[in-house]
C-alpha cells in the first residue's frame, strides 16, 4: 500500500511540474485584443469643453497598480485598466476630467469612477491606459493639471 501511495505522489508531482512549466498562447491574443480595445475607449476632445466654473487643480498624479484590475471601484464599476478612468477625492463619479502632464504637455480625458488617491500630495490616480497615454508610466509620479470638463 505504501508503494502505491508513493508512486501516486511522484506521478502527481511530475504532472504538476509539467503543467506549471507549459506556456499558453492565450496572452498574445489578449494583448492584441487589448491594444485594439485601448484605441476604441479613448474619449474625443471634441465632445468636451473645460468647465469654466470649476477650479483647476495642480499637483502630483500616479497610476493604479495592476492588482486593482477586476476589482470593484468606489462607484461600483469593475476596474478595467484598459479604460481611461481616474480616482479623485471629491469630484462626483462619472465626471470627465482632462489630466495634462506638465513636463511634456500631453493630456488625456478620463472618467472619475473611484476615490483616491490615498497618498498625501497627490490629486489624481489614473488607470494604466490613461497613464500610458500621457507618459506617466516611466516617471511613476509627475506634476499634472486637472481640469473638470463638461459635455458640449
Amino acid at each position: 500500500m505504501y508503494k502505491v501511495i508513493h508512486w501516486f505522489a511522484i506521478l502527481c508531482s511530475v504532472s504538476l511540474f509539467f503543467v506549471g512549466c507549459s506556456q499558453s498562447p492565450e496572452p498574445h491574443a489578449k494583448q492584441t485584443k487589448t491594444k485594439a480595445f485601448l484605441e476604441a475607449v479613448a474619449y474625443d476632445e471634441k465632445d468636451y469643453r473645460v468647465d469654466e466654473k470649476a477650479k483647476i487643480e495642480i499637483g502630483n498624479a500616479s497610476y493604479y497598480a495592476s492588482c486593482m484590475n477586476g476589482r470593484r471601484t468606489a462607484s461600483g464599476e469593475v476596474c478595467n485598466l484598459s479604460l481611461h478612468t481616474a480616482a479623485h477625492r471629491t469630484l462626483p463619479f462619472g465626471t470627465m476630467i482632462r489630466v495634462t502632464m506638465l513636463q511634456n504637455g500631453k493630456s488625456v480625458i478620463a472618467k472619475v469612477n473611484d476615490r483616491g488617491p490615498h497618498s498625501k500630495g497627490r490629486v489624481v490616480d489614473l488607470s494604466l491606459a490613461a497613464a500610458r497615454k500621457i507618459g506617466l508610466i516611466r516617471a511613476g509620479v509627475a506634476k499634472v493639471k486637472v481640469e473638470k470638463l463638461e459635455e458640449l
